[in-house]
């Protein structure tokens, strides 16, 4: 009995240590769940030899039915929405102060969900024109082509020195899964033509931070995803900032199981009242919380395009473009670009502050500007101190100098990108030519006359978050020339000065003084009364 009972244990011990080590991974920690409940390296549909990537989207498409409709809904895909009755976007009559205009520069459509935005000619409503892959690829080995309008390297190709190897179609289309870091940040991390050149507080970095750079999104504690935040619900991704809807009712203090999804702030998850102090919590109705938490902007190793000046592009040498590099910050980086002309760039850098409410007012290139009032702001945020949906707010403030049409007083598309005789200026350096066709590719009209006009480009900050012990010191703001000195609509404690308010104080202080010195008065004056008295009782 007892061999039968020493048997009947190393057998059950045995199966236990079997069923540890096939979920422990080669370090001996725990195997990750998967994510997903299909293994699609086990699909038919998937198993074959793709040579073009809409073939892998109908694929897709046999079992995700519905999947390009709900992507041909959003704005990942227009580019656009409609504003007061008119689309505005980067799609369609949009601008920045960065490429300026993405329609008829595919290589901006790169970064498109979707294969073949070349020209008007475009079908949005083809399903197999969605690119699934964009966004789920889990092997990182999946690439889109700027001079293929978005669709993948079919070829292995040399760009600037560098083989970029064609894609493994299969391979991708087999290892599919939730997007990744990566998935998001290779197009909003490089947006505006490189890493961390059009968003201050989104790089590479974000792809591991470590803790001090993101609490959020680090490793070592949170490990948030993307998706954390941007809930996601048919292909529709939540947290866009120039809609018309505020983040969130801020009278609400809303927690963490109380998120709809739609709301994304941080009251959504932290309450409107997060601090032990009271002092600090009475901040949160006139301050967001990125304001005191996240101190500056690109905060880890990478610069973060601070002016982009368009008048000095085209200078030649030798007949040749060339490019010159200066140290930013420690950083190099390019200072001239016979391409793109004069940049300035820069890394922990002191946010500006403006009053915003979620709603960013976007002008168009049909709209009029008036040259006199340069700077002309691209994108404004809007709100006021007396607007109790607006919030004191950390913002990047981009400054341009892009080509203006001096007859007609508007903003001038150019077109940047494309083979000899197309009139791209990227390959022919002719300004009159590039602008021309960026006019007639935005369906602009040109008078023929251009100059160059500042701009100013607005983008929030709201990632990069920093641990609490990092926050902004009060005096930093309470302060002249302190990191409110830009927003003057309000008085400010330590701050500002007021004649009345001085006055009052003025009058406190010395009223209190004046008071404890006569009441100390009248207490000796009362105390030597005593004394005499005394004196002449005894």
């Amino acid at each position: 009995m007892k061999i039968k009972g020493l048997l009947l244990f190393a057998s059950v011990l045995l199966l236990v240590l079997t069923n540890v080590l096939a979920n422990e991974q080669a370090d001996g920690t725990p195997k990750p769940r998967a994510a997903m409940t299909a293994d699609h390296s086990k699909f038919e549909q998937l198993d074959q030899a793709f040579d073009y990537a809409p073939d892998v989207t109908e694929a897709c498409l046999e079992c995700h039915t519905e999947a390009a409709e709900q992507v041909h809904d959003s704005f990942h895909w227009r580019w656009a929405a409609k504003v007061d009755g008119k689309m505005v976007g980067k799609g369609e009559n949009g601008f920045n102060n960065y490429c300026v205009a993405a329609r008829g520069n595919e290589s901006c459509t790169q970064c498109h969900a979707g294969y073949g935005w070349r020209n008007d000619k475009f079908d949005f409503e083809a399903e197999e024109n969605v690119d699934c892959l964009v966004c789920h690829d889990t092997t990182g080995t999946y690439k889109k082509s700027a001079a293929m309008s978005g669709h993948p390297y079919y070829e292995d190709t040399l760009i600037g020195g560098q083989l970029i190897p064609a894609v493994d179609l299969r391979r991708v289309a087999q290892n599919v899964g939730q997007p990744q870091r990566e998935n998001c940040l290779s197009c909003h991390a490089n947006g505006g033509g490189g890493n961390g050149v059009k968003h201050g507080d989104t790089d590479m970095s974000l792809v591991d931070p470590v803790h001090e750079l993101d609490v959020h999104m680090s490793s070592d504690k949170l490990n948030f995803s993307c998706q954390t935040c941007h809930k996601t619900s048919g292909h529709e991704i939540a947290g866009r900032y120039n809609g018309k809807v505020a983040f969130v009712d801020h009278q609400l203090d809303m927690g963490r199981a109380e998120r709809d999804g739609k709301n994304l702030s941080c009251e959504s998850c932290h309450g409107n009242k997060p601090h032990d102090q009271r002092q600090l919590d009475n901040h949160t109705a006139k301050v967001a919380c990125a304001s005191c938490h996240i101190p500056e902007m690109a905060r880890g190793p990478h610069l973060t395009k601070l002016s982009w000046d368009w008048s000095t592009a085209g200078q030649l040498k030798d007949g040749k473009p060339f490019s010159e590099d200066a140290l930013f910050d420690g950083v190099e980086a390019h200072r001239y670009m016979s391409k793109k002309g004069t940049f300035t760039w820069g890394k922990n850098v002191v946010p500006e502050y403006r009053w915003y409410k979620g709603e960013l007012q976007q002008k168009t290139l049909q709209d009029v500007i008036d040259p006199m009032a340069a700077p002309i702001d691209i994108n404004p945020p809007t709100g006021d101190y007396r607007d109790q949906d607006a919030r004191i707010w950390p913002f990047k403030i981009h400054r341009g100098k892009q080509p203006y049409d001096t007859e007609f007083n508007r903003i001038l598309p150019i077109k940047l990108y494309g083979k000899k005789g197309s009139g791209a200026f990227w390959t022919e350096f002719d300004w009159q030519r590039a602008l021309q066709v960026g006019a007639d590719n935005n369906h602009v009209e040109f008078s023929g006359s251009y100059g160059f006009i500042e701009t100013n480009g607005y983008w929030p900050i709201k990632h990069m978050v920093a641990p609490g012990e990092q926050a902004v010191d009060c005096i930093e703001c309470h302060q002249q020339q302190g990191r409110l000195a830009g927003l003057n609509d309000f008085y400010l404690l330590g701050r500002d000065s007021h004649s009345l308010v001085d006055a009052f104080g003025a009058l406190a202080i010395f009223g209190g003084l004046f008071g404890v010195a006569g009441h100390s008065g009248y207490r000796y004056l009362s105390a030597r009364r005593r004394a005499v008295n005394n004196a002449k009782t005894s």
